[in-house]
């Protein structure tokens, strides 16, 4: 959420631009406290997600690219798939951001959105390995998906 009027609340949208933002109607929303934030640092590449106030994770993680890089910005946790084959290119679970590439429209199929995954090359996190999305170790992405609720915010940051 970002800003808040009489009878609105102003929300991110999980489409393109990167960014884009809606007002809703207060009676048609229930607002919950979320506790959960996630840091992606793109210098060091990292993951740290604090509960609160208290860490509960710091792991490197690979992301894009120079060519293909990892949007910055104020994202969120639109939703969360168990993968077919845990051992895959995507570990054992995927979310999907409300971001998007800002360089490919497409990406597999879909609309080139940024994921936060696991990965079947353990070799590459820390490092700027990805067409954009977020990697990490699969133990790490399997202990977030029990963890943090859709909608948890996610701040993509140098």
């Amino acid at each position: 959420m970002k800003n808040r009027a009489t009878g609105w609340e102003q929300v991110f949208l999980p489409i393109r631009p990167n960014g884009s933002v809606g007002w809703v109607r207060d009676r048609n929303v229930t607002l919950a406290l979320d506790p959960y934030t996630v840091w992606v640092s793109l210098k060091s590449p990292r993951i740290t997600v604090f509960d609160g106030s208290k860490l509960v994770l710091n792991t490197p993680a690979g992301v894009g690219r120079s060519v293909l890089p990892t949007p910055h910005g104020t994202y969120y946790l639109v939703e969360l798939l168990k993968q077919p084959n845990p051992n895959g290119p995507y570990g054992p679970y995927a979310f999907g951001l409300s971001a998007y590439s800002n360089v490919l429209q497409s990406f597999g199929g879909g609309p080139g959105q940024i994921g936060l995954h696991g990965t079947d090359y353990p070799q590459g996190l820390g490092t700027n390995v990805s067409h954009g999305c977020i990697r990490v170790s699969n133990a790490a992405i399997a202990k977030l998906a029990q963890l943090l609720p859709l909608g948890t915010p996610v701040q993509i940051t140098d």
